[in-house]
């Protein structure tokens, strides 16, 4: 049965990265390349709204951000303090509730798509606010959400993606390219993480 993430821990967020921290960087290093290389830093603040939004309460939002910062390879600069990235916690909320990292979204399909952006979309437009100012005015293309949640299992495609971005306002057309809105899009792929059955 899965874990929902109101009844998760701080001591089960220490025993997730303590236990499984070569299978987490394996999957955030998989995202990254998902998402073309771009990283998606994530300040505490902008987590404690995100983890609220999905149900998380203020203790172990807390510490996902102190242990996921440990964990972070990401550095602005040699020496410097890591920093926690949106790759990193998409990553550990799917391993938080139980699933698993290969198949966990593998719920996530064309066919699936639209009803459970429906069944979710308070919280995907809630995090998308949050995640507004960082990316809301940043277009991606629909093949890297889709590659994104192609690394847990979920086999949404770019056209479905966007069909469903377009009917909400959150995307565009680069002549041949089409692109989601960045805040939609990571909103989307967090929330298929952290509720997707």
């Amino acid at each position: 049965m899965a874990i929902t993430l109101a009844s998760v821990t701080p001591n089960q967020v220490q025993t997730l990265f303590a236990n499984r921290s070569p299978e987490l960087h394996k999957k955030v290093d998989a995202t990254r390349d998902a998402y073309f290389g771009f990283i998606f830093p994530i300040t505490v603040s902008d987590l404690l709204s995100v983890s609220d939004a999905l149900g998380i309460d203020g203790p172990t939002a807390r510490e996902l951000y102190r242990q996921g910062r440990h964990f972070s390879t990401f550095r602005e600069s040699s020496g410097a303090r890591p920093h926690l990235t949106n790759h990193i916690v998409g990553t550990s909320l799917l391993a938080l509730r139980g699933q698993s990292l290969d198949t966990g979204l593998s719920s996530v399909t064309d066919q699936s798509l639209s009803k459970l952006a429906e069944e979710h979309f308070g919280t995907i437009l809630e995090i998308a606010e949050i995640r507004a100012p960082w990316f809301g005015r940043i277009y991606f293309p629909a093949q890297a959400f889709s590659n994104a949640l192609h690394v847990f299992g979920g086999t949404a495609s770019p056209d479905s993606l966007f069909s469903e971005a377009d009917a909400r306002g959150f995307a565009a057309n680069a002549a041949s390219r089409k692109t989601i809105r960045g805040d939609f899009g990571i909103a989307l792929w967090l929330t298929m993480l952290g509720k997707a059955p």
